[in-house]
């Protein structure tokens, strides 16, 4: 009898612990804990660990407690997969942590879900062995919302160059494209080029430097995020937005990093400084 009852006590307190835990998650959606992870550039063999968390209505992240409401995918296992030990899966679940494992040359998305309706996703880029050193007629437009800084830079043939160059030796730029030109590339090259050419347009000139650049753009997040470009106002509620329009279609957003956008010959890149829509 004494131990029907403490059984029955023990899954009393069981269910109630459960009840508490499924009862504590409040949030209306998910994120990645640690911003950086929304893009990921490496190599074949490289590994990156990923926290995912709950985001209420005043963007707080809160530790998820119905982990076991968890699931991790990925869209190519080809490309990235999850290292269980010493095994690796194409998901993951039960967990909000994860070590994802880059497996081969492509790109794939890495992507979180709870209870099967709310997610996020992580962008990988698994470099290729070869680098693009550049990449013609492409067209860059700065919009600052119609000022008269707005500008136009076409026909340019956009080189591969490292933003420790740009920024300085140390400059953490982890998730830009280290073989081929990006969007981000295309942004700082123009922006160059608009305010102090320097009398060329080849970076490799003894002549060429990128002191207005440096001076006047902040990049974030391991090169993937433009935090401000003088004269914008850096409001909390607008920043700088992308579109590409390739050589035969119209201006989209591509849902991911300018930092990863491998520029295509005769591509056109959209910069613009408006709100942000949530």
């Amino acid at each position: 009898m004494k131990k029907a009852l403490t059984l029955l006590l023990v899954l009393m307190l069981s269910l109630g612990v459960f009840a508490a835990s499924a009862s504590a998650d409040n949030f209306t959606m998910v994120t990645l804990d640690d911003s950086k992870d929304f893009t990921v550039v490496g190599l074949v063999d490289d590994t990156e660990d990923m926290t995912v968390k709950g985001l209420t209505a005043t963007w707080q992240k809160v530790t998820i407690q119905n982990d076991h409401l968890i699931e991790w995918s990925t869209s190519d296992h080809t490309v990235a997969q999850f290292k269980d030990g010493f095994n690796y899966v194409n998901t993951v679940t039960g967990k909000d942590t994860v070590t994802v494992a880059l497996k081969g040359e492509g790109r794939a998305t890495i992507t979180a879900t709870y209870n099967g309706t709310i997610s996020v996703s992580s962008y990988i880029v698994v470099e290729k062995s070869t680098a693009t050193t550049s990449v013609s007629s492409i067209s860059v437009e700065v919009d600052f919302s119609g000022t008269a800084n707005d500008f136009t830079q076409s026909g340019l043939t956009v080189p591969l160059f490292s933003l420790d160059d740009v920024f300085g030796t140390g400059f953490d730029d982890g998730d830009v494209l280290k073989k081929d030109p990006s969007a981000m590339h295309a942004l700082l090259y123009a922006l160059e080029l608009e305010n102090d050419r320097d009398g060329t347009d080849d970076i490799t000139n003894p002549d060429w430097d990128w002191d207005w650049v440096s001076a006047n753009v902040t990049v974030t997040s391991e090169g993937t995020f433009v935090t401000k470009i003088t004269p914008d106002t850096n409001d909390a509620t607008t920043g700088w937005q992308y579109e590409v329009k390739p050589s035969s279609g119209s201006y989209a957003d591509p849902g991911y990093a300018a930092s990863i956008y491998e520029l295509n010959a005769s591509d056109s890149v959209k910069w613009e400084y408006k709100a942000w829509s949530w």
